[in-house]
């Protein structure tokens, strides 16, 4: 009988490993199904007093410049919301704007309020973490979004929503959306730890791919996904909340893990995302930014690092800052 790591990536998704029998999911490759909630309190006991001092810059962003082009145009609202606009339709992904349940501090003030983005045309959720998935943030945001969500989110949002299992597609006119495995795990309230899915996603349309890593640690999954679905021409890859790493490790990436993220998936542009908003790590909040430039640089590969607020129009791969 083969362990689960005697199988490939695609073999786990097709035998639906990552399903259990009472309905909850799981990484099937890993030994256990979510952190030790008491060592997390005992750390989190621990940084009560612990105060953030870094500087770095946040740009209040004017919404006429996420809508004056067709796209792609990316915009890094900070932590892991990102605006994404991709063949004339805008696209969200994790969006929160305030604190975390209204208790986690922001440190940071968003580039933007929800209420002044252009309409939201795609919705796109990792998982179903709070810091993710805020419901306050969701009801200020403009249009009639489609949302697009991992297995299960209709036990927090209803049924009005488009749901995915691994390697799931959604398709609409020459747009793909794909729900592909990463290694993290679900947990909103007390007893619905990984009832949802969590997953990454990768958008595509005939001009454009790109991959959004959701919020995972390093497995050996990067590696076939980039041989499945690569090259990319960009990859939002998580790179914050990473210390202490006997802590972090398994859920999160390190900025050095995220660039080989980035090599593993074939990105021609890596932009390291879940920073900038919340102290959830021992790291400063702007040490994924310049740790992830400088071991890009050290590994070939290019690095597009985007501050809070500021909008990138790619303009035939190469990026266009439309902020000053």
């Amino acid at each position: 009988m083969k362990n689960c790591e005697d199988y490939s990536l695609l073999e786990i998704v097709r035998q639906k490993k990552h399903h259990q029998p009472d309905g909850r999911f799981k990484n099937p490759w890993l030994p256990y199904e979510a952190p030790k909630l008491a060592k997390i309190f005992k750390w989190k006991l621990s940084h009560l007093i612990v105060k953030e001092n870094s500087r770095f810059p946040v740009f209040s962003l004017s919404p006429s410049l996420l809508c004056g082009e067709n796209g792609p145009i990316i915009s890094f609202l900070a932590h892991n919301t990102v605006f994404l606009r991709l063949s004339g339709k805008n696209f969200l992904f994790d969006p929160i704007f305030g604190n975390i349940s209204g208790i986690i501090k922001r440190h940071t003030p968003p580039p933007l309020a929800p209420e002044n983005l252009p309409p939201i045309d795609f919705i796109i959720y990792s998982h179903a973490h709070r810091d993710h998935l805020d419901l306050q943030s969701l009801r200020k945001i403009p249009g009639t979004p489609k949302i697009i969500t991992p297995l299960n989110f209709s036990l927090y949002l209803g049924n009005s929503i488009v749901e995915l299992d691994w390697l799931e597609t959604y398709e609409e006119s020459s747009l793909l959306i794909r729900a592909v495995p990463v290694q993290h795990w679900s947990k909103r309230n007390i007893g619905d730890t990984n009832l949802a899915l969590w997953a990454g996603f990768i958008i595509e349309t005939p001009e454009f791919k790109i991959f959004f890593g959701g919020d995972t640690g390093y497995f050996f999954g990067f590696k076939e996904l980039g041989a499945l679905f690569g090259p990319f021409d960009l990859a939002l890859v998580p790179s914050g909340a990473y210390l202490p790493r006997e802590l972090m490790a398994p859920f999160h990436l390190s900025p050095e893990e995220a660039v080989k993220v980035c090599q593993e998936l074939g990105a021609s542009l890596g932009t390291p995302i879940h920073w900038g908003a919340y102290k959830l790590g021992d790291e400063a909040l702007d040490d994924p930014p310049k740790l992830f430039k400088k071991q890009a640089l050290k590994q070939g590969v290019k690095p597009l690092i985007i501050y809070p607020g500021e909008v990138v129009f790619l303009s035939n791969g190469r990026p266009v800052f439309l902020t000053s």
